[in-house]
């Protein structure tokens, strides 16, 4: 890994740091982490941090949320990547 870039569990420490900023149960994480590992949840956990603040529709059950992303991996249709693009095109919206 390249130095400097962040590793899988630098993700996860993040993500359980805000946790109870979020308001987010530990229930709901550990759903989360047991369904689909702990770095997925974590990329849950800090995509719907990114998104609590959304311009056009902020969240505001994050814990709802991640119960919600949870049940759509194990029906397999979370789709992690096509979040993170949408955060990356208004990151650079903003800047624009």
């Amino acid at each position: 890994m390249p130095v400097g870039c962040p590793a899988p569990r630098d993700f996860v420490i993040a993500a359980i740091d805000r946790l109870v900023p979020l308001g987010i149960h530990p229930s709901a994480w550990q759903e989360a982490v047991d369904q689909m590992g702990d770095f997925a949840a974590a990329l849950c956990v800090l995509i719907i941090d990114n998104n609590v603040d959304h311009p056009d529709t902020p969240i505001q059950s994050p814990g709802g949320v991640l119960r919600a992303m949870t049940a759509r991996h194990q029906a397999g249709q979370l789709r992690l990547n096509q979040s993170l693009v949408a955060i990356r095109k208004r990151k650079r919206k903003r800047v624009e």
